[in-house]
């Protein structure tokens, strides 16, 4: 598949999600959402695709860091990391778009620039008859509309394959470049660093190459941390910060009883929580998706540990909310889910198309304020 094919396939998905967005804004009828706590001029201006945490990622943008929160139960903006942000206030000040679209131009451009590294990856792992498969089944992932909304998947997503890309190429520079801006994106990129150590020692088996190279996304996030200790005082501040979401005090040892505890109450509840439901499903599919990948032979160890680190995340946190996007990084898995699939043509074609399904009761539910992770 080439580069333009692959650039035209996420254009035409692109387009596809937009349509859904502004149709569930404009023309469907409304749903009871959550109401907002964003003022009025922001919210009458926010792009259908700016949503829930992008009021954050907009406000980084265009005021940055606010003062420290002084009790538990107060929500700050710390809980959020620095590169998006900045990107989005780059792009808004060279273009004088307005916040929320050039955050979704940003996550729009970041998106394509993945895509062909993605469709690299599956080659390399997996052979050219599953490039296809395994990015029609990135694109239709029903949370994978975050890829375009004011959110930093697509920005994760990209330097993630590039970091991995350039450390196989023996591109040192580019890699440590791409894995520093990696850990100043998202906790979740402080996962490449087992993902680009054990992948460059599999091929060359020098220890020290391989840490070096993997050592990108840790020193990304301890500038990250720097910062907050210089500025603030606290270098955990991001941490605390997402404590506070949960209104509670709480450690990430009490997550895994927290997140079992969740998933036993919503076997008895009402049909939002039925929403959390999936997400739990969807975590399930990565984590066997995880072992299906260091059972292949040759085994891909590297990627089966990366595609279960970004499940563990979600695990600690004690909640599934989110879970189905938090595992959006964790590319691995599509190739993986299209290998299972291979040969089985009516199958792929029926899962593609629930999940385009599902992917457009998601965009809807997320337009109207609806919580779909």
């Amino acid at each position: 598949m080439t580069h333009r094919k692959v650039l035209l396939l996420g254009l035409l998905w692109l387009a596809w999600i937009w349509t859904l967005a502004f149709l569930a804004r404009d023309v469907l009828p409304a749903l009871p959402g959550h109401p907002t706590s964003w003022s009025a001029d922001f919210a009458a201006r926010a792009v259908p695709l700016a949503r829930w945490d992008s009021g954050w990622y907009a406000g980084l943008a265009e005021k940055g860091y606010e003062a420290p929160p002084t009790e538990v139960s107060q929500q700050t903006n710390h809980a959020f990391f620095p590169l998006y942000p900045m990107l989005v206030r780059g792009v808004s000040a060279l273009t004088g778009l307005e916040t929320t679209r050039a955050g979704a131009l940003v996550s729009a451009l970041a998106f394509l620039g993945a895509l062909p590294l993605f469709a690299r990856f599956v080659r390399r792992r997996f052979g050219e008859d599953l490039v296809l498969p395994a990015l029609s089944l990135l694109l239709l992932f029903p949370p994978s509309f975050f890829f375009a909304a004011v959110y930093t998947e697509s920005l994760v997503l990209l330097l993630s394959l590039l970091a991995l890309e350039a450390a196989e190429s023996d591109r040192p520079g580019l890699a440590f470049v791409a894995g520093f801006l990696a850990g100043l994106t998202r906790i979740s990129g402080l996962l490449l660093v087992p993902l680009i150590g054990l992948a460059v020692y599999r091929a060359e088996r020098r220890p020290m190459k391989s840490i070096g190279l993997a050592l990108g996304p840790a020193a990304g996030f301890a500038a990250f941390m720097a910062y907050f200790a210089v500025r603030f005082g606290d270098p955990f501040l991001f941490s605390k910060a997402q404590h506070n979401w949960a209104k509670e005090a709480k450690t990430v040892i009490d997550g895994p009883l927290l997140f079992a505890r969740e998933i036993l109450q919503d076997l008895t509840v009402g049909p939002l929580r039925k929403i959390q439901m999936v997400e739990a499903g969807m975590l399930f599919l990565f984590l066997v998706l995880a072992v299906v990948l260091v059972k292949r032979r040759p085994p891909l160890w590297p990627e089966g540990i990366y595609v279960a680190l970004c499940v563990a995340i979600v695990i600690l946190t004690g909640t599934r909310e989110s879970g189905g996007r938090y595992v959006l990084v964790a590319f691995p898995a599509f190739a993986a889910l299209a290998g299972l699939l291979e040969g089985r043509r009516a199958l792929l074609a029926g899962v593609l198309a629930t999940c385009a399904v599902l992917q457009a009761f998601y965009v809807v539910r997320f337009v109207n304020w609806l919580w779909v992770g």
